[in-house]
């Protein structure tokens, strides 16, 4: 391999992930704020018992656990422009399967799921507090 087509290969690969990272940020973005607004808002939080709180906060992760499963799943089967340009091949690039970019923007939108976690832990440490 000559050393234009490494620096090409490298290239296509680092503007690649690149794109898959603006993907996931827009994909991201809506699939955390669809979540976020088909998920009902509680009140007053103080008045769940700690049992229910902690049911709650597990649904939610299942649901976001469920479509970031299925958001990943299907940016793998998504043709990428630049596939077989200086013999990059998007199947095998990794960062493609990775999506930790998906979770860090989906939690951000989750405002409901933030507030249920915040309720947490202000019982936790209150708990631990008192003993």
């Amino acid at each position: 391999m000559s050393i234009e087509n490494t620096i090409g290969f490298y290239s296509v690969k680092i503007f690649s992930i690149f794109i898959i990272s603006v993907v996931y940020v827009i994909i991201g973005s809506i699939a955390g704020l669809l979540i976020n607004r088909s998920l009902p808002k509680i009140d007053k939080l103080e008045e769940l018992s700690t049992l229910y709180l902690i049911s709650l906060i597990f649904i939610k992760f299942g649901i976001i656990s469920i479509v970031y499963y299925f958001i990943r799943r299907n940016i793998k089967r998504i043709p990428f422009f630049l596939d077989g340009v200086y013999g990059f091949k998007y199947s095998l690039l990794k960062e493609a399967s990775g999506g930790i970019i998906i979770g860090f923007i989906m939690y951000n939108y989750l405002d409901t799921l933030r507030a249920l976690l915040q309720e947490l832990k202000r019982r936790i440490y209150n708990k631990l507090d008192n003993k």
